[in-house]
């Protein structure tokens, strides 16, 4: 579902408010739907109920007894006056079929989830978690209890959702960012502190979780933020690894648990999710609609709804359905499927059907929102059967004002989806799980089917018989299914009664999971029982790639002289694998020079990128801690000595000290020695990835206060006018002379910049050296020779021009004085000029650069003969680099990921896509709001937030750099009111390069 936009009209709110409650027209009845579906060969799909039994069906749980229990969103998109309910539907003629309903709960939100809880069921309806229990068994709740509160109650497609009973014993709930819409004030609620709502001495967690997924185990009171986020569901493998979904991810998995990340601090990554698709984001479908309902501004042909993930370990499919994860996608009317493997550390995602999927439908109502796996192993699958799925910020008036937006609110089907030769369903309101002994549910645990092992754990959570301990040993030394191994070991954990020695021969299961889950049980009582270090430090040489990352993450605690000895030698064996470099860096607070000098000695000298990243990586993070010592040490490390065979670390290094040097500020200390080592780098004997590695680190320092620093700038003078030196060697003289204000050097700048004849990265090196000595002298340089500059050597100018509020003026005074014309300035540029904070330049920018601008309507109906020309591909890729490419990219290619992947759009029909070019501020995603942070020392960044993490936001700025800014170190975050991408492109584009840009856009792949 695609996530919220602008401001709406009123007409939009009115009609919300009116909602018709008579029954609406068209689509096709459930008998006629049924004849719509494709399945591959070897299944079948029934019809399990539909209206008038149940409409708008999101979620759905089943109890001990087989009663079924449906969450209805009445209310979606804009309704938040409590038309949501919880249905039960039961059985009553024998058949094991549902045949009646009644209303369990009502007058709930915007329900989104059900689990079943004790003797009752949680249910998420924002800003609430509730529990309800029906006591007197007439088919009503009449406990309603609120458990958790403080999850913001905004944008129906981003609130909370889908609790999970995990096999950890916690409950997991889908969660994302809170989403402040420049709409209706119903929804722009931004959250609270989250919290238990009867006990205030428990855990909280800050405003609205941070945006992230929640766990929580209200036995116990404990509350923890997840490192990760998703949209609308998330599942669980039989190992408890947690896979998510957001629009166009149709697939991620949580890489890393938060509780790692907060060993240490200094560790900033950009995102803790690993998006494991091989397919990519918004990756290709095979819808097989007759008549689709794509709307104004619907991605058509590609991902771009996903939603409820559902692992399928039911049992009942043929082995080749084992690890399959799918996914639904209602706009295109399908549902997807995955085979999950392990990649190393983490997985992969591959298509399981290469051009079809694994459902679909004809008709453009069918709109699947969430799967369940049910007693049976079969796959339900929830239809929320409405004509449009889209939120009105992607309609077009007609659509809004034509009373369709709710079209199919009475209406919605479960379908069941199974093997052909499967037998009928028949357990509905059949099942006694209730009844089962002790004895019997633990024999459950030995199911294929998640559902009787999920349901049976949790109800031996709640026994807690005297029984259940010898009784969960035995089935743990009997059995031969791994799954049952790992579901009792995580029993006996829940119950506290877990067996030491059991777990330590699980340590040593041959299957890898079993001893993934172990190495996790055994970390919880390490400090209790310490022998327990002795076992896992076996497993440091294990076979498998995700037990020795575990055993990393484990270990983290741990710093005794066996445990940082195991530690180096899993990251050893797997230093290319990005989340074990992550997982190490996590383990070694304080440690990190250790671990990096460590490192250093023990591998191979074969340079690879994975090395690379590790390194730099590793120094970054002993820059953000600030302590000097290591600081230096990493300095004097990686310039001793110099050799092609060390320079790739060396350089890897320094390169990491300047990422994060200025993230929290330079350290107030001397660097005296530091900079003289880095500047006798400065030599033409010194590699060039070392030499201009160390000079760019001395530029963050300054330079050193010795005899030696004179000679170098002598030398780096004359270097940097030999026109017969090498190109390598004159720019990193540029950048030496960059910290010399001698007046001198901005002659020989100016001259280097002035001299056609150079080579452009060394005008564009000297660009950034002037601006650095002498900003406004630069900048006039810039306009005298700005018809000269090439297209890199511009960008780097302009660069220069919004670097200061004085280089700003200097290029609005050329462009007034037509020195510089308004054309030669790139879209993104404009978007940064009338965007700015200083309000004289914002104004000024736009009377200058927007005074050829015309109404949004008047452009729009001058620009519709673009439709019609015919288009040039090969120019259209031309304009798209030009236009375009800073801050977008077209399938992963030719440009940056600052805003959507206009390769999502190809399948739009041209005249939507011009209108969204020609009028931007109609369609802002919510994903791509422009973000303002504001840092604790008063410097701002400004950019799209692209992950957060427990420690870290990371925004991304347009030509694809990235800012990562420490939670720590935030004083406030706050949406701009101005689009990313202000009107007027049309100054920068005519017809013809429009109709070029249009047909290299719907014609890419």
């Amino acid at each position: 579902m695609r996530t919220f936009l602008t401001a709406l009209s009123l007409s939009v709110l009115l009609f919300s408010c009116s909602r018709s409650t008579e029954t609406s027209a068209g689509g096709l009845s459930p008998q006629d739907a049924l004849k719509t579906f494709q399945l591959p060969e070897g299944y079948k799909i029934e019809l399990v109920a539909a209206e008038p039994l149940i409409s708008d069906p999101v979620a759905m749980e089943v109890d001990e007894q087989g009663n079924m229990y449906i969450v209805e969103l009445h209310g979606y998109p804009l309704d938040t006056a409590g038309s949501g309910v919880i249905k039960l539907l039961v059985d009553t003629n024998g058949d094991g079929m549902p045949d009646k309903s009644t209303v369990f709960a009502d007058h709930l939100k915007l329900p989104t989830g059900i689990m079943r809880w004790k003797n009752g069921f949680m249910v998420v309806d924002v800003p609430d978690v509730l529990y309800l229990e029906d006591t007197d068994h007439d088919g009503k709740a009449d406990i309603r209890k609120v458990m958790l509160t403080g999850v913001a109650l905004t944008n129906p497609q981003h609130i909370a959702n889908t609790p999970i009973f995990g096999l950890d014993n916690w409950i997991y709930l889908a969660h994302m960012g809170s989403i402040t819409p420049k709409v209706s004030m119903m929804f722009s609620d931004s959250g609270h502190i989250v919290r238990y709502a009867d006990d205030t001495t428990a855990p909280q967690l800050p405003r609205n979780a941070d945006g992230r997924n929640i766990r929580f185990n209200p036995d116990t009171y404990t509350l923890e933020m997840c490192s990760g986020e998703t949209q609308y569901g998330h599942t669980f493998d039989n190992w408890g690894h947690h896979f998510c979904v957001e629009n166009a991810d149709h697939i991620f998995v949580e890489a890393i648990a938060a509780k790692y990340l907060q060993q240490n601090p200094d560790l900033l990554i950009s995102d803790a999710s690993d998006y494991i698709s091989d397919h990519g984001d918004a990756s290709k479908v095979f819808p097989i609609t007759t008549n689709p309902e794509n709307q104004l501004l619907t991605d058509v042909g590609v991902i771009t709804s996903a939603c409820g993930i559902t692992w399928y370990n039911g049992g009942l499919f043929p082995d080749s359905f084992n690890n399959v994860s799918l996914t639904c996608e209602p706009q295109s009317n399908i549902i997807h499927a995955d085979k999950v493997t392990q990649k190393g550390a983490s997985f992969n995602a591959a298509r399981v059907y290469e051009d079809k999927e694994f459902l679909a439908s004809t008709d453009a109502w069918f709109r699947p929102v969430m799967m369940y796996v049910g007693p049976d192993g079969a796959l339900y699958v929830m239809d929320y059967y409405r004509q449009i799925i889209e939120h009105p910020e992607w309609l077009s008036d007609s659509v809004i004002n034509s009373g369709a937006l709710y079209n199919g609110h009475d209406k919605g089907r479960i379908y069941r989806v199974t093997p052909a030769n499967a037998a009928k369903m028949n357990w509905c309101s059949k099942l006694n799980l209730a009844g089962a002994s002790t004895e019997q549910l633990v024999q459950y645990l030995t199911s294929g089917n998640i559902w009787w092992r999920r349901n049976a754990q949790r109800l031996l959570m709640d026994r807690k018989d005297p029984q259940t301990a010898a009784l969960l040993l035995k089935l743990i030394d009997t059995t031969k299914s791994a799954t049952a191994i790992v579901h009792a070991l995580w029993s006996l954990e829940g119950m506290h009664i877990i067996d030491i020695a059991t777990l330590n021969m699980q340590l040593h299961n041959p299957v890898a999971g079993v001893r993934e889950n172990a190495v996790k049980i055994a970390e919880l009582h390490l400090k209790e029982v310490p022998q327990l270090e002795k076992e896992l430090l076996a497993l440091q040489d294990d076979t498998d790639a995700k037990v020795r990352y575990q055993m990393l993450c484990t270990l983290g605690d741990i710093h005794d002289a066996p445990a940082e000895s195991a530690k180096q030698k899993i990251l050893m064996k797997d230093i290319d694998d990005k989340w074990l470099q992550v997982a190490a860096l996590a383990a070694a607070h304080g440690k990190e020079y250790d671990l990096l000098k460590n490192s250093i000695a023990a591998i191979s000298l074969k340079p690879s990128d994975g090395k690379a990243l590790f390194f730099a990586n590793c120094a970054g993070v002993i820059g953000l801690s600030q302590r000097i010592d290591d600081i230096k040490n990493v300095i004097a490390l990686a310039t001793k000595n110099n050799t092609s065979t060390a320079d790739w670390w060396q350089s890897a290094c320094l390169k990491g000290l300047s990422t994060a040097l200025p993230v929290k500020g330079l350290p107030s200390t001397n660097f005296e020695a530091e900079r003289s080592l880095l500047l006798s780098k400065f030599d033409v004997g010194t590699t060039p990835l070392l030499r201009t590695a160390a000079i760019e680190l001395l530029m963050l320092l300054g330079a050193p206060q010795n005899n030696s620093w004179a000679a170098a700038i002598a030398q780096a003078k004359a270097v940097a006018a030999d026109g017969s030196a090498n190109i390598n060697y004159r720019k990193d003289a540029v950048r030496l002379l960059s910290l010399d204000k001698e007046a001198g050097n901005a002659v020989l700048f100016d001259q280097i910049i002035s001299n056609v004849a150079n080579d452009e990265t060394l005008i564009q090196t000297a660009i950034k050296a002037f601006n650095n000595v002498s900003p406004d002298s630069c900048s006039n340089c810039i306009v005298r020779n700005w018809k000269s500059l090439g297209y890199n050597a511009r960008e780097t100018a302009m660069q220069a021009f919004l670097s200061s509020t004085g280089n700003t003026k200097i290029l609005l005074s050329a462009i007034q004085q037509k020195q510089i014309l308004p054309t030669a300035i790139s879209w993104p540029h404009m978007v940064d000029l009338m965007n700015n904070d200083d309000a004289f330049i914002r104004n000024r920018s736009r009377d200058l650069l927007a005074a050829g601008i015309s109404s949004r309507e008047e452009t729009i109906k001058k620009y519709q003969t673009a439709l019609t020309l015919k288009a040039d591909t090969s120019k259209g890729l031309l304009v798209f680099k030009t236009i375009c490419a800073t801050c977008h990219n077209i399938n992963g290619r030719y440009g940056h990921s600052f805003g959507p992947d206009l390769g999502t759009v190809r399948n739009r029909d041209a005249g939507s896509i011009m209108t969204d070019i020609l009028n931007p501020n109609r369609s802002i995603a919510t994903t791509y709001d422009l973000w303002i942070v504001t840092k604790k020392n008063g410097e701002k960044f400004s950019g799209i937030i692209s992950a957060q993490t427990p420690a870290s936001v990371t925004l991304n700025n347009i030509g694809g750099l990235q800012t990562t800014v420490a939670r720590s170190d935030i004083r406030s975050m706050e949406i701009s009111q101005t689009s990313a991408m202000p009107i007027g492109l049309e100054t920068s584009i005519n017809q013809q390069q429009m109709s070029d840009l249009l047909g290299f856009i719907k014609n890419s792949r």
